[in-house]
């Protein structure tokens, strides 16, 4: 309980950093998973695996904020975060670590307006120039997926393999265009939610919900849910490593969150993207690494701008 209480009087930037190490070391080893099993497989196994993980949570939840309202807020976040976490797989099992990693940094932008138009932050001439870096960047990435490249990202005019497969990433790179815009509508309601309670109460009951929702969406598109424990047991040590990662990601910003305001937690999070690109791209021996690298570290400046 000390323990617990101790880790308050950290400023916020400190579990921004934390989640942001976590999100990117996870995001490397889900894209080796994801090279292996089926993205439902892989999201309904780690969060139940993550689900069990937060129930150790249980000794610190304050039962007394927890109403019927909050559990409707936490539901409504839990089933944006499904539908993003699910279609974030999908589009990471297909498209490269390199160019999924950066262009999440995309969200921060749909957090901001929404953040501005609801909870009223604002936003300086110096912080907008930030979000104008990120989006430009974010933008040369997605012209990366789309086209072949020369060494630094100038299109060349051939598409990646012809139609089909130009199609095809097209499809999964608007899977994570909805993946992102699900997350930053999520993000608003996290902020009203840890108005009202604290972080390891909101995790505990969001990650219960998430396996739920989880195992509903394979009912109905696998039937037979009997099968989920050999997925978890296929997936071995790894997806416990991984649901660690994740559930000290979802509390630290989480507690972020409920200490600064929204436009400077999701912006330093999204730092992630510097350990993914570079860790996963090298990993993976993904194409037109030093581009997409360059990117990422152009949008780490857009952060910065933002963070100011």
């Amino acid at each position: 309980m000390e323990a617990i209480e101790y880790l308050t009087y950290w400023p916020w930037y400190v579990y921004a950093l934390i989640a942001a190490v976590a999100v990117g070391i996870k995001v490397v080893f889900q894209k080796g998973e994801l090279k292996k099993e089926h993205s439902l497989d892989y999201v309904v196994a780690m969060s139940l695996v993550a689900m069990i993980i937060s129930l150790f949570l249980w000794p610190w939840i304050k039962w007394e904020t927890v109403t019927w309202d909050l559990i409707g807020y936490i539901y409504l976040a839990s089933v944006l975060g499904s539908i993003s976490i699910w279609l974030g797989a999908k589009a990471l099992r297909h498209l490269d670590v390199s160019v999924v990693a950066p262009q999440q940094v995309m969200g921060t932008l749909f957090t901001l307006g929404l953040a501005a138009i609801i909870l009223g932050d604002q936003l300086t001439y110096l912080q907008w120039i930030g979000v104008a870096v990120m989006v430009g960047s974010g933008l040369m990435l997605t012209k990366d997926s789309f086209f072949a490249t020369h060494p630094f990202g100038w299109p060349s005019g051939i598409p990646l393999g012809g139609k089909d497969h130009k199609q095809t990433i097209i499809y999964y790179e608007l899977m994570l265009l909805f993946s992102i815009i699900a997350l930053s509508i999520a993000s608003i309601i996290d902020k009203v939610i840890l108005g009202i309670t604290d972080p390891v109460t909101f995790i505990f009951i969001v990650s219960i919900f998430l396996f739920i929702n989880h195992l509903i969406l394979y009912w109905a598109l696998e039937g037979d849910i009997r099968s989920i424990p050999d997925k978890v047991e296929n997936l071995g040590w790894i997806i416990v490593g991984i649901a660690l990662l994740t559930t000290t990601a979802r509390l630290a910003y989480s507690q972020s969150l409920s200490l600064a305001d929204i436009s400077l937690v999701v912006p330093l999070k999204k730092s992630s993207i510097l350990i993914s690109t570079i860790w996963g791209g090298r990993m993976f021996k993904e194409g037109h690494l030093l581009f997409r690298v360059l990117m990422a570290i152009l949008m780490l400046f857009g952060v910065w701008f933002l963070v100011q």
